[in-house]
């Protein structure tokens, strides 16, 4: 029987893990927390209950690549995807501006455009065009647009601002559409128009939320990993690789357990594996451009308990911008369920994680006091911002929770506490990915830092691994 041996038990690794024991293989994941998931995780805070990373799930329409997967994993039906505003999906607020609605659905999405800027119908539809084009050149999201969509004229490694700008799309058109790219922790002058059909063509496909959140997809994936005989072992955090001349001998455990497989899957940052094998685990040149390419964003998050439920912010998701251009993401988790619950509200800005650099090292509960009142400065900015676009909201706050970069590199170890590892930038990731084996044949990378971010590509990516190490399509049965 081959065996593998996983390092992470997020969405990426879960998937993987899953596929392979269902092929037969000996299957155990290593998981550095004392409950799997990572930034899927959800915490607890007196009544409420909070995701430590996850928003919504992109392509999680009926009619998307999300769900056939989740089939496919035994899953699907375990996971009750919650009702948003389809009119409204995602509602954006520019300064100086009426807000605009994009609602669910790639059509939609462009007629809303063309109906909010009639003078530039022709331009947007060209726009839209590529987008189609470029979703329909990837295997696992072509279902999302017609059998005989034209493939893009454009390169889909140059930025979506350039794509916009060769299309005529201009002004706020050109902004709001291009305000997308912050669902990536990106800004669209340095994302590749490849990565942006992926990520926000998929999420205007249909971005829905889960009852449970994060663990809504994790807890399931877990229990099909048992069910076909796999082993998760949690408060196991890697400590070193052992390597030879050419592969992997064993990976030894904070408690000095020493494990064995055919295959090691790090679904970690590249750069948490560089420090695991020491010198001379990776090819000198691999190691230098590892070092080299920059991390994403990282994130705070602003969790805010209420008196009253935040009607005015419906079942839709709100992208605005704060002063310094710093993208801001924000929505009700309540106002999406139909029964009456504790209202609270949830918000979140991508920040670099050299903004903590200062409080690296410091133990969680044990933080300086500076710390703590530059994470109170955060909220209350965060929160100002918020209650400057819904001045109701203000009075209605009764109590705040945030974390940091510091909270993400707890949970998932990335450098620098960055969101989605690696920045899949033009120029590096987008036009260049990090290969997914080196000079250890019996270590591959995979995760989202491989391919592109987000639960559905995290999931995708599983996939991908798992069918190139048994050597075949597994999204079919």
């Amino acid at each position: 029987m081959s065996s593998a041996l996983i390092i992470g038990s997020g969405v990426s690794g879960l998937t993987s893990a899953v596929l392979l024991a269902e092929q037969g293989w000996q299957v155990t994941v290593l998981e550095a927390h004392a409950i799997p998931g990572g930034l899927m995780q959800r915490f607890r805070r007196g009544p409420y209950w909070f995701d430590t990373g996850f928003h919504f799930i992109t392509g999680g329409g009926p009619n998307g690549p999300f769900r056939p997967l989740a089939e496919r994993l035994g899953i699907l039906k375990d996971i009750q995807f919650l009702k948003h505003d389809v009119k409204s999906q995602f509602r954006i607020h520019v300064p100086n501006e009426a807000p605009v609605d994009l609602p669910t659905g790639i059509d939609e999405s462009e007629e809303a455009c063309c109906t909010r800027w009639p003078e530039q119908r022709d331009a947007l539809t060209r726009f839209f065009a590529e987008l189609r084009g470029c979703i329909a050149q990837k295997t696992w999201l072509a279902m999302l647009v017609p059998t005989n969509t034209p493939p893009p004229t454009i390169d889909p490694n140059i930025p979506v601002t350039e794509v916009l700008d060769r299309c005529g799309v201009h002004g706020l058109a050109k902004e709001v559409i291009g305000c997308l790219a912050g669902i990536l922790a990106m800004k669209p002058e340095f994302t590749p128009m490849g990565l942006f059909s992926a990520f926000a063509g998929t999420s205007l496909a249909g971005s829905y939320r889960a009852e449970g959140g994060g663990e809504a997809i994790i807890n399931p994936l877990v229990a099909r990993l048992k069910e076909h005989g796999g082993k998760l072992l949690t408060n196991r955090a890697a400590a070193r690789i052992h390597f030879d001349e050419r592969e992997i001998t064993a990976i030894e455990d904070v408690k000095g357990n020493q494990h064995v497989a055919d295959l090691y899957l790090a679904t970690c940052h590249p750069a948490e594996v560089m420090r695991l094998t020491g010198p001379g685990g990776m090819r000198p040149s691999l190691e230098e451009r590892i070092r080299d390419l920059p991390d994403s964003d990282s994130v705070v998050l602003v969790y805010a308990a209420l008196s009253a439920a935040p009607t005015e912010l419906g079942r839709s998701h709100h992208f605005a911008q704060m002063k310094g251009s710093n993208d801001l993401y924000y929505l009700s988790p309540s106002n999406f369920y139909d029964e009456e619950k504790l209202p609270y509200l949830e918000a979140m800005v991508w920040i670099s994680g050299d903004s903590v650099a200062q409080w690296r090292g410091t133990a969680k509960g044990k933080r300086p006091a500076d710390y703590e009142a530059w994470k109170r400065a955060r909220e209350q900015e965060i929160l100002g911002e918020i209650t400057k676009l819904h001045p109701s909201i203000a009075g209605t706050i009764t109590r705040i929770w945030s974390s940091t970069p510091l909270s993400v590199y707890d949970y998932v170890r990335s450098r620098n506490g960055s969101a989605m590892g690696l920045s899949h930038n033009v120029g590096h990731i987008g036009t260049d990915p990090l290969p997914r084996r080196n000079r250890l044949k019996n270590l591959f990378f995979a995760g989202q830092n491989i391919g592109h971010p987000g639960v559905l590509g995290a999931m995708i990516e599983g996939f991908v691994i798992a069918g190139a190490t048994v050597g075949k399509d597994l999204s079919v049965n």
